[in-house]
């Protein structure tokens, strides 16, 4: 791509954002223009792979004794 195009889709990109930030302010005030930030629930997220992690660890260990009786009944 051009310099030019760039430019036009650049300025394009801004005119859409000051739109949906115009949108906003209507329904919300002054903070409309502010961009809402995306926020993660840490604590769910941290419960989450915690147990995840202990589930792992688990099927691990069962699979590890079943392979070891199943070796134990051969012999």
């Amino acid at each position: 791509m051009d310099e030019e195009t760039l430019n036009r889709l650049a300025a394009e990109a801004l005119i859409e954002e000051a739109k949906i930030g115009a949108k906003r302010a209507e329904v919300m005030g002054p903070s409309g223009w502010v961009k809402p930030r995306e926020t993660i629930n840490k604590r769910f997220l941290h419960s989450t792979l915690r147990n995840a992690i202990i589930s792992n660890k688990h099927r691990h260990k069962e699979s590890k004794d079943r392979d070891s009786s199943k070796s134990r009944k051969k012999n």
